[in-house]
């Protein structure tokens, strides 16, 4: 479930910047195809798109396609930058810049002509981009009322990206640099302390950690992906709730006080339990579990009743907050941190 929109990310795409460049070659047909698999990425499903046309880039080497979709504000354009090899692309901004400046200060330029002079930010990593000839500025940018927020630079001898960058696979690189910048705000050893896997044994080798609410209906169905795949897997992975009840979801809170004191090995049976119930207290919470014949053990409601079930969801919402957690399910997984539970990379590391 989504807490922000897509749109502030789409107003936020695209100029350019710098002396024309000549003429360069390149396959209309792959660069069409590689921005339509980013639009894909980028833009809902739902969302109703139509291309506009296609341009040679004014930084040598890119290829500019135009798209527009629809939302509640009318037409929002979004522009699409394809290296001419079709292998990269990005969308956000693609800056010209001076050659006879630093990689850094090429950076330090691009972010400043991003952000507005009020928000301050500054370099927390530099590292080689997976897009040969590019080096990639990991920036913390404090903006109002949301905290630290990551945003990447990549930049070369000609030009200075800022945006998402996708590469040859279709992978968001900048997704996963600014994932990676997330996870190392908790360790995980601090994320875990204290707490028994739901899923699977602690021993095991791949393990996660999800925040999720009980009334969230991606937390429920990440739940059931979960599910399948302990079944050929309980030896080998673990997995950990971190209860997050939403505002939004005024019935959640209960739901989670009880959750979070359970027995690891009755959470998941709970979780089943009251998917669609409307508790207003944690009082209806067991009355609701005693009419479906569903136990709480005792050990369970005395938790709740002494007030750690309250210090634990404060401790998770701590967590989520130093992580940015902004939607659920959120996922802590080999050092990153996913929107949505990301069972393609799981089965990877499962090896199949």
């Amino acid at each position: 479930m989504r807490i922000s929109g897509w749109i502030g990310l789409i107003a936020a795409a695209a100029c350019l910047l710098g002396a024309a460049a000549p003429a360069a070659a390149y396959d209309d047909l792959a660069v069409e195809e590689k921005a339509l698999r980013v639009m894909d990425e980028v833009v809902p499903r739902q969302a109703e798109t139509r291309e506009k046309g296609m341009e040679e880039a004014s930084v040598p080497g890119w290829v500019k396609v135009s798209f527009e979709a629809k939302s509640r504000r009318g037409w929002i354009p979004i522009e699409v930058y394809v290296h001419e090899d079709a292998e990269y692309a990005l969308v956000g901004r693609l800056i010209g810049v001076s050659g006879d400046q630093s990689l850094r200060e090429k950076a330090d330029q691009a972010a400043a002509k991003r952000l507005p002079e009020r928000l301050d930010y500054q370099l927390i990593r530099q590292r080689s981009a997976e897009m040969e000839g590019l080096q990639e500025f990991l920036y913390e940018v404090q903006v109002p009322k949301r905290g630290a927020q990551p945003m990447a630079v990549y930049v070369g001898e000609r030009l200075a990206v800022v945006g998402q960058l996708f590469g040859p696979a279709n992978q968001n690189l900048t997704e996963v640099a600014q994932q990676r910048w997330r996870a190392s705000k908790v360790e995980w050893s601090k994320l875990i302390e204290g707490l028994e896997p739901v899923y699977g044994s602690a021993d095991a080798d791949v393990k996660f950690a999800m925040f999720t609410d009980p009334d969230c209906p991606a937390c429920q169905q990440a739940k059931g992906r979960i599910d399948e795949l302990m079944k050929g897997n309980k030896g080998e992975l673990a997995g950990y709730m971190l209860w997050l009840p939403l505002d939004m979801h005024e019935h959640a809170e209960p739901k989670a006080k009880v959750l979070a004191c359970a027995n690891p090995d009755r959470q998941s049976a709970l979780f089943d339990a009251l998917k669609g119930t409307k508790p207003g207290s944690v009082a209806d919470v067991y009355t609701i579990l005693e009419g479906k014949d569903v136990s709480v053990r005792g050990g369970t409601k005395e938790c709740v009743a002494s007030g750690k079930a309250g210090e634990r969801l404060q401790r998770y919402r701590e967590f989520a907050d130093r992580l940015g957690v902004n939607s659920v399910p959120s996922v802590y997984f080999n050092d990153r941190l996913f929107k949505g539970f990301p069972e393609g990379d799981v089965r990877e590391q499962l090896g199949g």
